[in-house]
């Protein structure tokens, strides 16, 4: 039983109006293709050419963590394009143009192995798989098919190879369908189509879980959506892993997480969310870790990078960098009813009402400020004072000035909203330190996500940079600290 797709208006062309097939499991429709039988799951009109469809699937392709979540990373394993003109040589010397076009439909222009590697390797398997590009010019549809390899052919031994995060299929496939006709109106469209296991078909009926049904309406409007995105030249105003490889951070970041996650959790004692607020340090704490990794191996060092945490809150951040052996301590105004059980294994967290310009850490390597209020457009000073070796980051969050009032925007455009303007700002002083500013948009549940760093200078004289933090202060009479 072929679908066929209704005709719509172009003024609907960039709807996403889909049409899902799986809700009926005696009536999903069906079509032979390359001597198998597909189920046809969804398809929807769409008004995007097949190159960017194309564009959209070399993506998914290539990083499939794109769209499988519970996937760390993609490795190519082999990655083969088809030798059309030698393959069908001695067809077109016999001139049967009818069966070069058959053979062409059911040959896949590019043949990609890959293997799956899941962010949790303890847990999930790895699994290969077979991509197969179907994308000749002259023919009206394009198709890449999914093919997981398992260990043998054996029914039974499918459903056991196949790992929680991959669709219990044999194949599963993405279509893109231009018009069959010039003189028609029918719009091209995109489908998913799949052959199931043999499990999944019982007396000519498709059983579908409704949790995979809820994964395809997932992926196929994360298809669309790309592919609109793509032809409409959409850039990502975030950029993700700019200091860190992301296989880097996302192998420790499982690490730090199964550590300490579900006993943090578990035990929080705070009147704030546990799940928010453990997961996001858990992230900022991986991050950090990671990057200082990255830093020891660079400059050929083995000992482990100390640490100051400013404006340190409920401590956690100073805890998983103290469990993971950085030197460290956290500070902060008030103590937190949870320091107890930080501080009984290990952590050191102090309470100080803090000076912002009378304070420097000539012995640390790295101050922190994640959150820090009133004390983010003082780190950069503090770092510059401490020595010509020390680093920082902050993570920027409420909006407040050197003067410890909140920041203002006097005089200063905003183009792209009150956050960049102010990490603008912020960046201004950390030039003045004499710090060459880098950025990076962690992956932790917040807004307020960007980290700006300094761990190069640009004036390397001492003289210099005071004299620029003197300019900077030189308004400065007093530093007003919020009293909890």
């Amino acid at each position: 039983m072929e679908s066929k797709i209704t005709p719509i208006t172009p003024e609907f062309a960039t709807s996403f109006k889909p049409k899902y097939f799986f809700d009926d499991k005696n009536n999903v429709p069906t079509r032979n293709w390359n001597n198998k039988t597909w189920y046809i799951i969804a398809e929807v009109n769409v008004s995007f050419t097949k190159d960017v469809f194309w564009e959209v699937i070399n993506r998914w392709t290539k990083e499939a963590y794109l769209v499988i979540p519970p996937i760390q990373s993609v490795e190519i394993l082999s990655d083969v394009e088809t030798d059309f003109q030698n393959k069908f040589l001695d067809i077109h010397q016999t001139e049967h143009e009818q069966e070069i076009q058959d053979l062409l439909k059911m040959t896949p222009a590019r043949s990609i192995k890959r293997k799956l590697i899941p962010k949790r390797k303890n847990k999930d398997e790895e699994l290969e798989e077979l991509v197969e590009y179907y994308m000749t010019e002259n023919v009206n549809e394009s198709r890449v098919v999914y093919t997981p390899i398992v260990k043998n052919s054996q029914e039974e031994s499918v459903k056991v190879d196949l790992p929680f995060y991959y669709p219990k299929v044999s194949c599963i496939s993405y279509l893109f369908s231009e018009y069959d006709n010039p003189e028609d109106s029918y719009q091209p469209y995109i489908r998913i189509e799949i052959i199931p296991l043999n499990s999944s078909i019982s007396e000519n009926s498709l059983e579908i879980t409704e949790k995979m049904k809820y994964a395809y309406q997932l992926l196929f409007k994360k298809l669309f959506k790309w592919c609109q995105n793509t032809e409409k030249g959409y850039q990502k105003r975030v950029h993700h892993d700019l200091l860190i490889p992301k296989e880097i951070y996302l192998e420790t970041y499982q690490k730090v997480k199964l550590k300490y996650a579900n006993e943090l959790v578990k035990n929080w004692s705070e009147k704030t969310d546990p799940v928010k607020f453990v997961f996001e340090d858990i992230a900022i704490a991986s991050w950090l870790i990671s990057l200082w990794e990255l830093e020891r191996k660079e400059n050929g060092q083995n000992k482990l990078q100390s640490f100051v945490d400013l404006g340190c809150g409920n401590g956690l951040l100073t805890y998983l960098l103290s469990s993971e052996g950085y030197e460290g301590v956290g500070i902060d105004m008030k103590k937190r009813k949870i320091w107890d059980k930080f501080q009984e294994k290990g952590a050191i967290l102090k309470v100080e009402t803090l000076q912002p310009n009378m304070i420097s850490y000539p012995k640390t390597d790295w101050i922190i400020g994640n959150h820090a209020d009133e004390l983010v457009p003082w780190i950069p000073i503090i770092a510059a004072k401490s020595s010509e070796n020390t680093k920082f980051m902050v993570i920027p969050c409420c909006f407040y000035a050197l003067s410890g009032t909140k920041y203002s925007f006097e005089k200063q455009i905003i183009s792209s909203g009150k956050y960049k303007a102010y990490q603008e700002y912020i960046q201004k002083i950390i030039e003045k330190c004499g710090f060459i500013v880098e950025y990076d948009w962690l992956r932790i549940p917040s807004t307020k996500n960007v980290a700006i760093l300094g761990r190069k200078r640009t004036v390397n004289q001492r003289d210099n940079i005071n004299i620029q933090i003197d300019e900077l202060l030189k308004n400065i009479d007093s530093v007003i600290l919020r009293k909890e």
